[in-house]
């Protein structure tokens, strides 16, 4: 009897040792799965990819947030859908973008009074709160062949009045609707083109180059129009708002989380038009990775480390 109480109590002391590990390993499982996260979000073009990466590895470089990545969302009112559903915790809008296309209200040439009109009504209207913005105008651009635009002397979208009605246009499908996009723009310049086209965003620089269409609705930071020899037109009657990208995020989020405004903070003011323009090349005609074109620009600026070679 003596031995059996002691195999007894031997057992039982195992059984709790064994309990008490499993415990700490649930814990630690536990623990893991509960780490506080954030969803970053993007429309579904490569600067919205390589933004959206930017935002997501200072996050994880620079918190104990988990990020969640839903990428290619789709267009404006996709993304802006998703942010004010809370869908998504973050992503980066243009100021031109949410006067016109979500707020509605007339184009303002001013940049600064376009960041605090967007800035107030996002607050007021979808309890959300635009970030210091990235330093770089993304501003549409009406965008011709060079050899078109020398031979025809086009510099300026007026250029283009007596010849519209024989030329055909690639936009893309939110330009087309827009109004500060085609139709807006036919209003401001009093003429319309022959024919348009839906082109994807990622097709037509490439459609223009080959003459399948005559001009397009470029993106000023597009590192293709250098690589496509094209040449964007002046908006001579200023009629594009200004488009400065910048992190928005819900209000909500940013109030669980102080850390997040801290993290993408150095952010600010950190792309021009060039860099941006360089950075969307690498992806779009060098087929890099907008996660490592993202990675490697902000390891240049000291913002994350490097990785370590194995």
């Amino acid at each position: 009897m003596k031995n059996r109480n002691m195999f007894t109590s031997g057992t039982a002391a195992s059984l709790a040792l064994l309990i008490g590990i499993l415990s700490l390993g649930a814990t630690g499982c536990s623990r893991k799965a509960a780490a506080p996260t954030v969803t970053v979000g993007s429309k579904n073009f490569t600067e919205q990819l390589i933004i959206a990466e930017l935002m997501a590895q200072v996050i994880e470089a620079r918190t104990d947030l988990r990020v969640q990545r839903r990428l290619n969302l789709g267009g404006t009112m996709i993304c802006h859908t998703a942010l004010t559903r809370g869908e998504v915790d973050i992503y980066a809008e243009y100021t031109g973008t949410a006067l016109t296309a979500i707020l509605k209200a007339p184009v303002d040439p001013n940049p600064d009074q376009v960041y605090e009109a967007v800035k107030q009504a996002y607050a007021k209207q979808f309890e959300c709160e635009w970030l210091e913005p990235f330093g770089f105008n993304n501003t549409y651009t009406l965008t011709v062949r060079s050899a078109f635009a020398a031979d025809g002397q086009v510099r300026r979208i007026s250029d283009l009045r007596g010849m519209a009605s024989d030329l055909t246009a690639g936009f893309t499908a939110e330009f087309a609707v827009r109004e500060d996009g085609y139709p807006g723009l036919k209003t401001a310049y009093g003429f319309g083109f022959k024919d348009t086209k839906d082109m994807d965003p990622s097709l037509m620089y490439k459609a223009v180059a080959q003459q399948e269409v005559d001009v397009i609705c470029a993106f000023a930071t597009d590192g293709r129009i250098a690589a496509y020899n094209l040449t964007t037109l002046d908006d001579d009657k200023g009629f594009f708002p200004p488009y400065y990208a910048a992190p928005v995020a819900r209000s909500d989020t940013l109030a669980k989380h102080p850390g997040l405004r801290d993290a993408l903070a150095p952010l600010a003011g950190l792309l021009d038009d060039e860099t941006m323009q360089k950075l969307n090349f690498q992806v779009d005609e060098q087929k890099r990775e907008p996660s490592e074109v993202a990675r490697d620009f902000l390891v240049s600026q000291d913002l994350i480390a490097a990785p370590s070679s194995k």
